[in-house]
């Protein structure tokens, strides 16, 4: 039986694709669009996920530094 953690995330995942799944059928969203955001909000992350290595490596740098 898988964590409760997975259980969770799984249950996460799924209730999202059904989200989008039903804005594309109920709202009659271009599969086009959809597929822009995606990328457009993965570009997004990852630049967060870049932004926070590179502080994180300045604080550390400015931590390590001799005075």
């Amino acid at each position: 039986m898988a964590s409760k953690r997975r259980r969770s995330f799984l249950t996460s995942l799924i209730a999202c694709i059904g989200f989008i799944v039903a804005a594309v059928w109920a709202w009659d969203l271009p599969v086009r669009d959809v597929l822009a955001y995606l990328v457009l909000l993965l570009g997004f992350l990852v630049v967060l996920i870049v932004a926070g290595f590179a502080g994180g490596a300045l604080l550390s740098w400015l931590r390590r530094r001799k005075k």
